[in-house]
């Protein structure tokens, strides 16, 4: 294969590349790029994957730069990832957006639609550096929000895009809690979902041939019972057994649970407890203590720079290689990343199963085929095969179309760069759909993220 990485400079790119190269046959005598504009971190990564031992008599071309033009010629594939927004813009998006009783995040929330614009204008360039020198190649957009990007690549492009989600694997994690009482990671769940990527819905599955769902009630309906303690993630302990219990209840009151817990998926569905804990939690900083936090983070992420790099000069036995990922994050092999999946799939590898954003073509029932959503398929060099009798619950159908088609029309604006769609995803979306607080807060985001957006989506306001 020969696959490209923007954003190859990230802490992913090594784990994703150690993961795909275990297939001997995936990369052997192929290519891989990295593009970043931080030509130093590029040349990092690059180096350190042909360190590894996957790396090893592969024959494999690893190369670097900062220039997509000379990067994507010949590509089967072209993987994105990157945070969007500075940690100033976002930082105040989030506050005005909790000051006027909403939520921010980067995927699915007012603050996450006035982010996409900013990074969908660097993935529509990427794409159209795709359609001119590497048409028929895969896009892969780890970059959040992944369904904004999809459906706006496309479904305003000939480059096929697909969005995947590092919750892909949350499912393997909490179902084995809520199962089995174990804060375990297991891959021997197969599970079928649909909605939208955070909030998707697990419709059914199995676990060694048995229904996961009969298998959850026969625990979590105990007397007593109480999610299991999290003594692999002991810092996040309190918010993993919040999402647990919020689970269970999912269970007892809809029959069904989300694929993925995320906080602000959940937040869809439990809107209310979670706004008023979320109130009662975060705290407010000034510009000038905003503006520190960045710094000290850019010095952080410096230092964590610096560390990576001086693995260069060392030297790396196999006992370091070998080591999991709660154990050495930065080095260890990424199997349970969605875009490994994807690449094996691609490649011809094997069929893989997964979740990812992609527009509907008829995949869940009673949805716009150019709407983005996210559902599970095999994929294969041959391309997506969707699940059969993929259907969104009764309950959950509003919701889940209010958010789909808010990200489909987002994608439409940051393609037509038409402040009217713009104006028209915000009123889409389902909470306190055109309510004054609202517009107060769409007005507040305008002036907060002007600088990293188009000039052509201020105009939005007239709409508002």
């Amino acid at each position: 294969m020969n696959v490209v990485f923007v954003g190859g400079g990230s802490f992913r790119t090594l784990p994703i590349v150690r993961a795909a190269m275990t297939d001997r046959k995936l990369f052997h005598k192929g290519k891989i790029t990295l593009v970043d504009f931080n030509l130093e971190r590029a040349e990092t990564v690059g180096r350190l994957i042909m360190k590894t031992p996957e790396y090893a008599g592969s024959e494999c071309k690893v190369t670097w730069t900062d220039n997509m033009d000379k990067a994507f010629p010949g590509a089967d594939v072209v993987s994105v990832s990157f945070p969007v927004g500075s940690l100033q813009v976002c930082a105040l998006s989030d506050q005005a957006c909790l000051r006027h009783g909403f939520f921010g995040s980067d995927q699915i929330s007012i603050g996450g639609a006035f982010r996409s614009v900013t990074g969908g204008t660097i993935l529509w360039n990427i794409a159209k550096h795709m359609e001119k020198h590497c048409p028929k190649a895969w896009l892969v957009d780890f970059a959040n929000p992944v369904a904004v990007y999809s459906g706006m690549i496309n479904n305003n492009t000939k480059i096929r895009a697909l969005g995947v989600c590092g919750g892909f694997t949350n499912h393997r994690w909490d179902l084995t809690r809520l199962l089995f009482d174990k804060d375990e990671y297991c891959d021997e769940f197969k599970v079928v979902s649909a909605g939208v990527n955070h909030c998707a819905i697990l419709l059914r599955g199995t676990y060694r041939g048995k229904d996961i769902y009969k298998l959850m009630d026969e625990n979590i309906d105990r007397r007593g019972w109480k999610p299991c303690r999290i003594p692999k993630y002991p810092k996040a302990e309190y918010y993993i057994r919040y999402g647990l219990e919020r689970l269970a209840e999912m269970r007892r009151r809809f029959g069904k649970i989300v694929f993925s817990t995320e906080g602000d998926g959940m937040h869809h569905i439990f809107f209310d407890e979670m706004q008023a804990r979320h109130q009662k939690s975060f705290k407010f900083r000034s510009l000038a203590q905003i503006e520190k936090f960045a710094r000290n983070h850019g010095e952080a992420r410096r230092k964590i720079d610096l560390e990576f790099k001086a693995h260069l000069d060392m030297d790396l036995d196999a006992s370091f290689w070998a080591k999991g990922p709660l154990e050495n994050p930065l080095f260890a092999i990424g199997f349970g990343d969605a875009t490994v999946l994807v690449l094996k799939a691609l490649g011809g590898s094997s069929k893989q199963w997964l979740a990812a954003s992609f527009p509907n073509r008829g995949a869940v029932k009673g949805f716009k085929d150019r709407t983005v959503l996210e559902y599970s398929m095999h994929l294969d060099k041959d391309g997506i095969h969707p699940e059969a009798n993929l259907e969104i619950p009764d309950c959950f159908q509003g919701l889940m179309s209010s958010l789909a088609t808010h990200q489909t029309l987002l994608g439409d604006a940051i393609a037509t760069r038409d402040p009217k769609i713009f104006a028209n995803a915000l009123y889409a979306y389902p909470i306190y759909q055109n309510s004054k607080a609202g517009k107060l807060l769409w007005n507040e985001l305008l002036k907060i993220h002007a600088k990293e957006m188009p000039v052509e989506f201020r105009k939005a306001k007239d709409y508002f």
